[in-house]
């Protein structure tokens, strides 16, 4: 990893790609280092777009929340789990098909909107997000289905989350539980892997070599712009850095958004 110290020796940034939790806000708490960044790209036409593993809020609730902060943003600026995840399965099941939802209302929404029952009777897939509600009966429900069958999806595997005094289990903490009991590998909708990254990509209509991807998390965001062939910047606001040689690490570290020139 290497520390930025100066504007030389960042590549052109045309596009950014960015979480949203430890790098604009932490909880309901805006950076506003990160909130100022953001407002300086905007007025210099750089485009951007927000990937988040968070499932408990939809697009509209990100905007809102953004809005609040004094971001212009709108729902095209904004990549959901939740959605993502929807749209995952409807590409392998067709409308109706059984699904067993542990997670925030936003997530059962989505999968709602998709034109998926959501039920825990026999379900085809069980999709799995952060329920600051879990109960041993929704776990039992969950690994009871998957060992007669079902699929395990789960919207992100992030272990912690940050919160304005510290830290909490993140959706990753019941997915590992409930994969760890079933004896199975679940499929991973949002970071590391690249399915949002792409879809953001997508929106923003940048090339890649001039598209930076910004994140707190090395296991999670870190990775999936490596593997989406991004220029990956870890920021030191969010989750404390995970030192493990097995990952591939961000191509710089960074103390604050400010740091990354502003210009095209």
């Amino acid at each position: 990893m290497v520390e930025i110290a100066h504007a030389l020796d960042w590549p052109l940034v045309e596009g950014v790609v960015s979480d949203l939790d430890g790098v604009v806000y932490r909880g309901k708490t805006a950076i506003q280092d990160a909130v100022e960044t953001f407002q300086v790209w905007r007025a210099a036409g750089i485009p951007y777009c927000f990937v988040t593993n968070n499932s408990t809020h939809s697009a509209g609730d990100v905007v809102a929340k953004l809005n609040g902060f004094g971001l212009d943003v709108t729902e095209n600026n904004v990549v959901t789990s939740a959605v993502t995840a929807a749209q995952l399965i409807r590409k392998s099941h067709p409308a109706g098909t059984r699904i067993y939802v542990i997670g925030a209302p936003s997530l059962k929404q989505a999968i709602s909107d998709a034109e998926l029952e959501i039920t825990d009777e026999k379900p085809a897939v069980v999709i799995m997000g952060l329920d600051r509600e879990i109960t041993h009966e929704k776990l039992r429900v969950a690994v009871d289905a998957i060992l007669k069958g079902a699929v395990l999806m789960g919207t992100n595997p992030d272990l912690l989350l940050p919160t304005p005094t510290g830290f909490e289990p993140g959706a990753g903490a019941i997915l590992t539980a409930v994969a760890t009991a079933a004896r199975v590998k679940p499929i991973i909708v949002g970071k590391p892997e690249v399915h949002m990254i792409e879809a953001a990509l997508m929106r923003l209509g940048t090339d890649r070599a001039s598209t930076l991807m910004i994140g707190d998390q090395i296991p999670t965001d870190i990775q999936a712009g490596k593997r989406a062939g991004l220029c990956s910047i870890l920021v030191t606001t969010g989750v404390p850095p995970v030192d493990d040689p097995t990952l591939q690490p961000p191509d710089f570290v960074i103390s604050s958004l400010k740091q990354i020139p502003s210009t095209r």
